[in-house]
């Protein structure tokens, strides 16, 4: 278990797990908070999450209590930052595996 430890905190993709451990945080948090607030099903409570950190927002749902439009507010600011972040994250990750992958093959050539 300590190697295991060692090697993620050693390793430069932490921040990448972080975010996306947080990223998933996020929207099980919102999910059930939605549910629980504005008394909506699961999978509408899920996908008024998704719409809102996407900032799409059809406007299909829209929460109609007090705390509810409260919490959507503090769930954008904080939500749509992890979520940039996050890909990001994810973006760097993909551009670092492909030039590995090409100076692998112009090594390859020599």
């Amino acid at each position: 278990m300590t190697g295991i430890k060692t090697k993620l905190l050693g390793s430069k993709d932490l921040g990448y797990y972080v975010l996306l451990s947080f990223a998933i945080t996020v929207v099980t948090v919102g999910t059930v908070v939605f549910h629980l607030l504005e008394k909506w099903s699961w999978i509408d409570s899920l996908y008024f999450t998704i719409i809102t950190l996407a900032t799409i927002g059809y406007g299909d749902l829209v929460p109609t209590t007090p705390v509810g439009k409260l919490v959507t507010v503090i769930f954008v600011i904080v939500g749509v930052g992890i979520f940039l972040g996050f890909l990001n994250k994810m973006m760097e990750r993909r551009v670092e595996q492909r030039e590995r992958r090409l100076e692998a093959r112009r090594s390859k050539k020599k």
